[in-house]
């Protein structure tokens, strides 16, 4: 009776144990969200593109978790520029969506690749709107100057809103150390796409 009795205190501590270890590595089902400033944008899955893709073999995926904003290995690094995070209505909708930039690049690099996510509320969920990244960037100032020499990416003011639209100041032409232009770009958002307003400045 006693061996029966030890035997099954056993098997009930195992399986609590268990259910514990599952728990603890699980993530729970987050409240329905109406603010999108109480959104933790620094713990938080991104569905990266430019990054997955220049950084494939490194080890960021298509899908990027961060961790009090950063995801970091030996080689490569993905994180949130968290005193960049701006808010504010570039839907037209009337609310406020949450324009959250990212930077992502070889650990021992001077330079870094951008990504820039637009998302709002959704059935009390965060949900991404649009995106845009350095490869766009560039692509639409080299439309606008064939002739450019080079493309250096994001100042350190990045962008902001104006009118409802996304201002982004990048760097180009000229060394790397010491490049010659900033270019003013400026998107409008319709739908899920952006699209360039005007010959960058």
């Amino acid at each position: 009776m006693i061996l029966c009795l030890m035997i099954i205190l056993l098997w009930a501590t195992m399986g609590t144990a268990q259910t514990k270890s599952k728990s603890a590595g699980a993530t729970p089902n987050s409240a329905p969200v109406t603010d999108i400033r109480k959104v933790d944008f620094l713990n938080f899955s991104y569905p990266s593109s430019l990054c997955s893709v220049e950084y494939a073999r490194q080890g960021i995926g298509k899908t990027v978790r961060v961790r009090e904003g950063e995801f970091k290995n030996k080689n490569v690094y993905f994180g949130v520029v968290a005193d960049k995070v701006i808010y504010g209505d570039v839907t037209g909708d009337g609310r406020e969506e949450a324009i959250v930039p990212v930077e992502c690049g070889a650990v021992t690099a001077n330079f870094s690749r951008s990504e820039i996510y637009i998302y709002t509320i959704n059935d009390g969920r965060p949900t991404l709107v649009a995106a845009l990244s350095d490869k766009t960037l560039e692509q639409d100032y080299r439309r606008a100057y064939p002739k450019a020499e080079s493309y250096w990416g994001l100042t350190g003011d990045g962008f902001k809103l104006k009118n409802g639209n996304l201002e982004i100041e990048v760097l180009a032409d000229g060394p790397h150390a010491a490049p010659q232009y900033i270019v003013t770009l400026q998107y409008h958002l319709s739908g899920e796409r952006f699209s360039l307003l005007g010959k960058p400045a």
